[in-house]
């Protein structure tokens, strides 16, 4: 295990090499000509000087600064957004936005389709993408759709016809596969809401401030008055670790305690099997750091590593 989750990352061609659509995400498209305005005054990102082909990254929260789902958004057009969220909140999100819809131009409908993910160098040359993309927050057209990067060797597909798409999984299941998605994602410090842990954390506690995913620049949002005082006159108390563990099958919002007096230090935001155990990701206490802590009601030992997740600004994929 590394600090550095991008090292890690590496991995990719280890773990799998290939594409298969991602069960576990969902596609949501925003059209009208209020798309961009209106996720400007419901998300953490800015959508101001949006462009077509733009990926931005971010959370959709409540009156409390909480996070409901996080999100990436493709700007297909000024006036079409697609936004990739995870599939258990993709419902109950279209329900949040419905009410504030009825004031804007634009309309929220559910794509059929999931987004299919992309891993490995050589899936990358299938889709001719043959250069380093260094621009995380830049999707690529290619002939299957529009290819987002994500972290080394791992990139989203938007297919604009997924009949047109065949899986390759190079002799992998597609549990496999999926299995192989979560990780990396664990591993690039990439934390994502899922029904369990829906309305539970501030955007700090996951650093999506840190990851570039919140904009302290633009105008109001919803619950942004919390977020903006977090940022500005406090200290966020928790932040994005990556840890391990020496079991599988870890479930998202596990509470995890000191060893010394059970006192809550964190809790589990995402693991995935990697090896013989575990990687997790925990938004913990900073006094959490590099212990081995105890998840409550289990008789199982998290490892925090021993500083919170660095992020950078390049990616690449090839």
């Amino acid at each position: 295990m590394t600090d550095n989750p991008l090292a890690a990352v590496n991995t990719a061609d280890e773990l799998v090499n290939g594409w298969a659509p991602l069960a576990q995400e969902a596609l949501l498209r925003l059209e009208g000509q209020d798309a961009c305005k209106f996720l400007q005054g419901q998300t953490t990102a800015d959508f101001g000087q949006a462009n077509a082909l733009d990926v931005i990254p971010g959370a959709f929260c409540d009156v409390k600064g909480r996070v409901i789902a996080d999100f990436r958004a493709l700007i297909v057009d000024p006036e079409t957004v697609i936004l990739c969220v995870m599939e258990s909140l993709a419902d109950l999100l279209s329900g949040h936005l419905t009410k504030y819809l009825m004031f804007s131009k634009a309309e929220l409908n559910r794509i059929p389709e999931p987004p299919w993910g992309v891993v490995g160098s050589e899936a990358h040359h299938h889709f001719d993408v043959d250069q380093k993309l260094t621009e995380g927050n830049r999707a690529a057209a290619v002939a299957a759709g529009w290819l987002i990067p994500l972290g080394h060797q791992t990139s989203l597909l938007i297919p604009e016809d997924a009949k047109q798409v065949e899986i390759n999984l190079n002799n992998k299941s597609i549990d496999e596969f999926e299995s192989a998605w979560r990780a990396l994602a664990c591993l690039r410090g990439e934390a994502r809401i899922t029904s369990s842990t829906t309305g539970k954390y501030l955007p700090q506690d996951l650093s999506y401030d840190l990851a570039g995913w919140v904009s302290f620049d633009k105008g109001c949002y919803t619950g942004q008055e919390i977020i903006a005082r977090l940022h500005w006159r406090g200290t966020p108390k928790r932040r994005l670790y990556l840890g391990s563990a020496a079991v599988k099958q870890l479930s998202e919002g596990l509470k995890l305690v000191n060893q010394t007096d059970a006192r809550a230090v964190g809790s589990i935001v995402n693991a995935a099997n990697y090896g013989s155990g575990s990687v997790i990701l925990v938004e913990a206490a900073e006094g959490a750091a590099g212990q081995d802590v105890n998840i409550d009601a289990m008789n199982q030992t998290v490892t925090i590593n021993d500083a919170p997740i660095a992020y950078f600004s390049d990616v690449e994929t090839s």
